[in-house]
C-alpha cells in the first residue's frame, strides 16, 4: 500500500477517535429507528435529508435534526453519513454526492460496499438486521448490527458506534452479508407471509387467528436452538399422506396457497429424507 494512504489512515484513526454527528440521507422506517437510538446513545443528528418533506419534517422534529430538501444544503461537518435508503434509490444518489474525506456508509443488506466509493474514500457499511416499522416501537438491544468499511480506522469507528447501540456486533463482507439478507428474507418476511396466509384462511371461516398466536409463540422460541430440523413437526415431517391428502383438498378452490402447501410440503419430506429429522 502507498505510504501516504498508510499514513493518512494513522491520521483519520487518531484525529477521529469517536462518531458524535450524523446525517440521515432518507427517513423511512429503518432510518427512523435508527437516528432515534443513535440519539438516545447521545450523538446528533445534524440533518435529515428526504424527498418526501413529511417523512424529513417528522424525523428532523424527534431528533431536533434540520430537515433538509436540499443536496447541496448537506453540511461538510458530520462526522458520519448515513444513505438510509431503498437499493433502488442508491444509485442515483451516490451519482449526485461527494463528501471528501468523510465516512459514508449505506443500510442496505444486499449492496456491496464500494457502491459507496464515488462518494467518499472512506466508505462502508452499517446494516441492522432486523424488521422495522412505523407501528412498533424497536429496541436496538438485541438487533445484530453488521458492518464493514473500506479503511480498517473506519472498520474500528463503526464498530464502536455500533456496540453503543447493541450487544450483537460482526464484520461482515458484502458477500456474505448479501447471503445474510437472502437468508433474513426466508426467515422474516417469508414467515411472516406464511402468518398472513393463515388469517386469510382462518378469516374465510370465522375463526379467530388469535387461536394460533401462542402457537407462533413457541415456534420463535424454538428457533433458540442451534439444531432446528428436530423442532419441526406437523404432516410433511411425519409424510402422513391422509391428513396431506385432506388439507389439499381443503385448499383446492385456492391454487395459489395450496401450490405454496404442496412445494413447502415436498421440500420438508425430501429434506428429511437427505439429511435424517435428527
Amino acid at each position: 500500500m502507498n505510504i501516504f494512504f498508510v499514513l493518512l489512515e494513522k491520521f483519520l484513526l487518531v484525529s477521529t477517535r469517536e462518531i458524535r454527528s450524523v446525517v440521515f440521507l432518507g427517513a423511512g422506517n429503518l432510518a427512523s429507528h435508527l437516528a432515534l437510538a443513535l440519539v438516545q446513545q447521545n450523538l446528533t443528528v445534524v440533518q435529515v435529508y428526504n424527498r418526501t418533506a413529511w417523512k424529513g419534517n417528522k424525523l428532523a422534529a424527534k431528533t431536533g435534526a434540520e430537515y433538509i430538501s436540499c443536496l447541496d444544503h448537506i453540511t461538510p461537518d458530520a462526522d458520519l453519513y448515513i444513505f438510509a435508503l431503498s437499493d433502488s434509490v442508491l444509485p442515483e444518489m451516490v451519482s449526485k454526492i461527494r463528501f471528501r474525506g468523510k465516512l459514508v456508509v449505506h443500510t442496505s443488506g444486499s449492496l456491496d460496499m464500494h457502491i459507496l466509493e464515488p462518494v467518499s474514500s472512506r466508505y462502508g457499511v452499517f446494516y441492522p438486521l432486523q424488521t422495522f416499522s412505523a407501528r412498533t416501537k424497536r429496541s436496538f438491544h438485541h438487533v445484530p448490527v453488521c458492518v464493514e468499511s473500506h479503511l480498517v480506522s473506519d472498520q474500528y469507528l463503526l464498530d464502536d458506534l455500533a456496540r453503543k447501540l447493541t450487544d450483537t456486533v460482526c464484520i461482515l463482507n458484502s458477500e456474505k452479508r448479501k447471503w445474510l439478507h437472502m437468508a433474513a428474507v426466508y426467515a422474516g418476511n417469508f414467515s411472516h407471509f406464511m402468518y398472513i396466509i393463515a388469517a386469510d384462511l382462518l378469516r374465510d371461516k370465522d375463526i379467530p387467528f388469535d387461536l394460533v398466536k401462542p402457537l407462533i409463540g413457541q415456534v420463535s422460541k424454538n428457533a433458540r436452538y442451534d439444531r432446528l430440523f428436530p423442532y419441526l413437526t406437523g404432516p410433511a415431517i411425519r409424510e402422513d399422506m391422509n391428513i396431506l391428502d385432506q388439507h389439499r383438498a381443503l385448499l383446492e378452490h385456492n391454487p395459489d396457497y395450496l401450490e405454496i402447501y404442496n412445494l413447502i410440503s415436498a421440500n420438508i419430506i425430501q429434506y428429511k429424507n437427505q439429511h435424517g429429522k435428527l
